[in-house]
């Protein structure tokens, strides 16, 4: 019989993202496995290798557009996102899943 993860709930959180620095969602908790992330207010670009993204897309970034739910899997990468915005200000929201 193969084994698995019981997914239960852990925490929300939610970031405004403005500027060209790139902005992160707070920490996870070790015991975070996934993330189910929504673009709320407008498009962002995201990179997941800890480096911030290029508003234009041209360093290969990803576009998150609004409107948008994604799963994210695993602690390291949700903790590695960086976003920025395409045009104006986003308000990106995630609801950690924890693993038991």
């Amino acid at each position: 019989m193969q084994s698995h993860i019981v997914l239960g709930p852990s925490t929300n959180v939610g970031v405004t993202i403005s500027g060209t620095l790139g902005v992160s969602l707070p920490a996870p908790s070790n015991n975070v496995v996934a993330a189910i992330i929504t673009i709320e207010t407008a498009d962002v670009r995201m990179k997941w290798d800890g480096t911030t993204p290029n508003q234009t897309g041209v360093d290969g970034s990803m576009l998150m557009k609004k409107d948008t739910v994604w799963e994210v899997t695993g602690r390291d990468i949700v903790a590695a996102m960086k976003f920025v915005p395409v045009a104006s200000d986003s308000f990106v929201a995630a609801s950690y899943l924890r693993g038991e």
